[in-house]
């Protein structure tokens, strides 16, 4: 077995395009981050933040979070009295911008935009502004494996799922699943998803499924290893494993206590809805601006540019949204589940940070919770990883 992403996928699923639509989204294979200091720029670009900033000296500027079509980065505009024109022209959220890359502290601190001129442009003209799958990943490719991966389910948690994918297909297709950390672009959380879905799959059906999580740990290790090299060596690299492995083992030892056997419907819809809460906690520019309506009783839109965090979302997270879609989608396929799975599967999507200071809602406490957790760990540790070092 290989590790992670290099898994051998499952081939052979069946996409009803009549029922899921995958979007077309272009791709850049240009990222701001990877232009030097003092680069001059223009490029049309998703404001997903903008505030008003002001130094000890009375300098004011507006700070800002943009989204282009080769990645997502900081960004200021110094206020010379044009404050008023200048964010009415920001908050419309849809712009065309010309600046210079900035390096600070140098020389080899954090890159952002410093912006010289600013104008609108319109809404048709950003859609594909917003980062795509990297490389030569597609999104459908990822939809036809979940589709494959879900066949392999039992028919009451089949059909749970698919009373999830029924409601949610066109948001959860195009979301992030992160801001920042891991596939923070159009189609990471659909990624981030089969993947999880891939290993936790192949490790479920080994004879000795932790000795197999012992040697993926131990390939995480060797990525590790290479970066603490680098780092030793003088090269800049962030480290994306760092402060991991005390958690990773943590989880096999308290699975190796409860000597259990793996279950895999139960792991595979908690991956399934472990963070499709995120598709309330983040917006972007293609988010169903009703969605709140079809999971509340509630009026209102919600409308963002390029890839943010939704203010409303924040006040629940994405754990707490997890677990209503669950049951929402639960009650929607008519299956009644035993007392006790329920609310195993509930109990996963709440702990599946593992601790408390990472936002947990509770500890893990059941083998598949354990699992879900030290998953979803690897899985978005390596994503950071292969991120930046496509960069050395």
């Amino acid at each position: 077995m290989k590790y992670y992403q290099q898994v051998e996928p499952l081939t052979g699923g069946q996409l009803d395009r009549s029922k899921f639509h995958i979007p077309n989204v272009n791709k850049s294979s240009e990222r701001l981050d990877q232009l030097s200091d003092g680069t001059p720029i223009q490029t049309k670009a998703l404001v997903s933040s903008v505030e008003v900033k002001e130094s000890k000296s009375g300098a004011r500027w507006l700070q800002l979070t943009v989204t282009t079509s080769n990645g997502m980065m900081r960004a200021k505009h110094w206020l010379r009295g044009k404050e008023d024109d200048l964010l009415s022209i920001y908050e419309s959220g849809v712009i065309e911008l010309s600046g210079k890359i900035d390096v600070y502290p140098k020389p080899d601190g954090a890159k952002s935009i410093t912006i010289d001129r600013v104008q609108p442009i319109s809404r048709d003209e950003a859609i594909s502004l917003l980062p795509g799958l990297p490389g030569e990943e597609t999104i459908e490719q990822f939809a036809e494996e979940l589709f494959r991966i879900l066949e392999t389910l039992s028919p009451d948690y089949r059909q749970i799922a698919m009373s999830l994918l029924e409601s949610v297909w066109d948001d959860f297709v195009l979301s992030p699943a992160a801001l920042y950390h891991h596939h923070n672009y159009v189609g990471g959380l659909l990624k981030h998803t089969v993947c999880m879905l891939r290993l936790g799959y192949r490790i479920q059906e080994q004879d000795d499924y932790l000795a197999t999580v012992f040697r993926i740990i131990k390939e995480a290790e060797q990525l590790h290893k290479v970066d603490v090299w680098n780092t030793m060596n003088g090269v800049k690299i962030e480290q994306a494993y760092k402060g991991t492995f005390e958690s990773l083992y943590a989880a096999c030892e308290a699975i190796a206590e409860k000597k259990e056997p793996l279950n895999w419907n139960e792991l595979a819809l908690g991956i399934l809805y472990h963070d499709i809460g995120k598709l309330y906690e983040y917006s972007h520019l293609l988010s169903s601006p009703k969605r709140f309506e079809k999971l509340f009783a509630v009026e209102g839109t919600s409308e963002t540019t390029g890839i943010s965090i939704n203010p409303m979302g924040t006040l629940i997270g994405h754990m707490p949204y997890g677990g209503l879609l669950f049951e929402q989608s639960q009650r929607a396929s008519g299956i009644v589940l035993p007392l006790d799975v329920h609310h195993r599967i509930w109990h996963m999507i709440l702990s599946h940070h593992g601790k408390r200071e990472w936002g947990s809602s509770v500890l893990p406490m059941t083998t598949e919770a354990w699992m879900l957790h030290l998953i979803d760990l690897l899985d978005a540790r390596f994503e950071k990883w292969a991120r930046v070092h496509e960069e050395l």
